[in-house]
């Protein structure tokens, strides 16, 4: 047992119940865990049958953003493993001794699965930089770059906690939006791999918020401007370029 779990719900719990339903009905041997956090006022989970999993809760008397919740689970995380988690994922089968395995390739820090809607489309989890350029790309044509992503989108990573700990966590100067980005390139450019495991997989029953509302839009306007204008972002787009022009060059 070596994976903790962080849960954030804003106000979601019914939503989060389902999918903890889901995982303490599949029993993962490999999950100490669970930290649930309830970012603002709500119900009281029922009781649950938790087997081996210590489900653990924190209440916050205030709002915080997606990485604040995540980094304040992480100080109590004692695992090998630390996973976020959106509360909006279905578990048909365990995924976590798939991605485990992946921890096996050379300063391995972030193992994702791939994820599908509820209708089974595989969605476009796994991407290239995040440029003003792909941006645009990926709205007229999405495509998923599971065998060599730049970053891997937010709703389900599994980092060891060593990786999570040498880069401090996810930057809190996001609140909501790009933090996954943020987080992904910091990683590499600390010398850490990442990647997507083509035998686990999840479903997510996504909620657009941030096509509905308009705080939900600006925050994440404020989060592409952030990265786009902090070093880390060009920083790993000139590593990016390097590595790809020295994949052209060297010898067949």
């Amino acid at each position: 047992m070596n994976i903790t779990l962080s849960v954030v719900s804003h106000g979601q719990r019914d939503i989060a119940l389902r999918m903890l339903q889901d995982i303490l009905r599949l029993m993962p041997p490999d999950v100490a865990e669970i930290i649930y956090t309830a970012n603002v006022p709500e119900q009281e989970l029922p009781p649950l049958a938790t087997g081996h999993i210590r489900l653990t809760m924190i209440r916050n008397e205030t709002p915080k953003g997606f990485g604040a919740n995540h980094n304040t689970a992480f100080s109590h995380c004692r695992t090998r493993y630390f996973a976020v988690l959106n509360p909006d994922l279905r578990f048909e089968r365990d995924p976590f001794p798939a991605l485990l395995r992946g921890f096996a390739a050379p300063e391995r820090g972030l193992m994702a699965p791939q994820i599908y809607s509820p209708e089974g489309r595989l969605e476009n989890t796994a991407r290239k930089l995040y440029t003003p350029r792909e941006l645009i790309r990926q709205k007229l044509q999405p495509a998923n770059h599971g065998s060599d992503p730049d970053w891997i989108a937010g709703m389900f990573l599994l980092f060891d906690a060593r990786a999570y700990r040498a880069i401090k966590g996810f930057d809190e100067g996001y609140f909501l939006y790009i933090e996954d980005v943020d987080i992904c390139s910091r990683l590499c450019l600390a010398g850490w791999t990442l990647a997507q495991a083509a035998d686990a997989r999840v479903v997510h029953d996504a909620r657009k918020q941030s096509h509905r509302s308009l705080r939900f839009t600006l925050w994440h306007i404020g989060g592409m401007l952030r990265y786009w204008t902090r070093v880390c972002f060009w920083r790993y787009g000139w590593m990016l370029w390097r590595r790809s022009r020295h994949s052209k060059t060297a010898p067949a």
